[in-house]
């Protein structure tokens, strides 16, 4: 069986819906092949087969889907940020498409990425985002509105509290929120709504994510997707592929792998299943010539955070836990305890 086969076996569709904030649409892999149109939009079966083929034939890599601080934050503007905690945004700026401190909202430094769910420990509360966003002791500065309305503002974040940067299925982080900026916390996801509870099951799902990824310069775009995973007989038939150090091909203990579309910028994105519960973040993608999205995603699970003590933050806007209920799911807070999905790393 060629590569492709195997892939297009491989694939798992799920006859479930995805749950977007405002109505529920139904998914199927191999729909619209272009890509942005719609929030509902995946991959086609021949995107993801090229790009897969791609990583095989080494004209493609595992990618980190971060982009470089705008050239608009200049060192003058960050100093500013720096003495007062807060700046306006310049006109040069993108308008946010969010409100406050929250799942999805836009970092524009140490780079262009996308924060994620929120986590408490204690009285320390914090926002995730991937580790390979955050860049030794540089400060992590939002562009957001503040919850009061008005103009499009920078905001400066506190310490980074958690980091690891080890690749795929090891790759977050937590920044503290300040005291003086707890009231602009919202825990909902922009656009997508959630998370309410987390999915520790092992098979592979719908899924969506809201990210800062730069199409056509206009950041902020919630996406679907769609989550796969290789048999252990058909990793034998793609053995050049799943030997690449880092890849991995299921939905494990510590890492997703699904199809979707990825831009720079979508780094540290929240990502939830269809019923809501939070699932992982997103850190990498495969890159061909860097100008076309990726179409496969990989993140790192919410239970390597929520593991280490972090309790993950619930919309307040969660339907009743019977109507979210999953067999992998954990419908709490995300107190650290998890169900063995049975599933480990190679």
């Amino acid at each position: 069986m060629t590569s492709a086969g195997v892939v297009r076996a491989l694939l798992v569709v799920v006859a479930a819906g995805m749950a977007f904030a405002g109505g529920v649409q139904a998914l199927t892999l191999g729909g619209s092949t272009t890509a942005g149109e719609t929030s509902t939009d995946v991959p086609s079966q021949a995107e993801v087969d090229a790009a897969i083929a791609a990583l095989k034939a080494r004209t493609g890599q595992i990618v980190e889907l971060k982009v470089s601080r705008p050239d608009w934050f200049t060192p003058e503007l960050e100093a500013q940020v720096r003495e007062n905690g807060t700046a306006a945004a310049p006109v040069d700026a993108p308008l946010p498409g969010q409100v406050g401190i929250r799942p999805g909202s836009m970092m524009i430094a140490p780079f262009i990425c996308t924060m994620n769910y929120i986590f408490q420990k204690g009285d320390t509360v914090a926002i995730g985002t991937a580790g390979h966003c955050l860049e030794g002791n540089e400060p992590v500065v939002l562009l957001t509105v503040a919850p009061t309305g008005g103009s499009p503002v920078l905001v400066e974040l506190g310490k980074v509290l958690l980091k690891r940067d080890a690749g795929i299925g090891h790759d977050y982080g937590l920044v503290e929120v300040p005291p003086e900026r707890r009231d602009w916390v919202f825990p909902t996801i922009a656009d997508i709504g959630g998370p309410c509870g987390v999915y520790t099951g092992g098979d592979p799902q719908p899924v969506a994510h809201y990210g800062q990824g730069l199409v056509g310069g206009f950041p902020g775009t919630p996406r679907a997707g769609m989550g796969f995973e290789l048999m252990p007989d058909q990793e034998q038939q793609l053995d050049d592929v799943v030997r690449i150090r880092g890849v991995d091909w299921d939905w494990d203990d510590d890492s997703i792998v699904w199809a979707g579309y990825l831009y720079g910028g979508d780094s540290g994105s929240p990502v939830r299943i269809g019923q809501l519960p939070a699932v992982s973040n997103l850190t990498h993608g495969i890159g061909v010539t860097g100008l076309e999205p990726s179409v496969v995603g990989w993140g790192t699970r919410v239970t390597t955070v929520t593991d280490s003590g972090w309790t993950l933050v619930n919309s307040p806007l969660c339907p009743p836990a019977d109507l979210t209920s999953d067999s992998g799911t954990d419908s709490g807070s995300g107190s650290g305890g998890r169900k063995d999905n049975g599933k480990r790393r190679k």
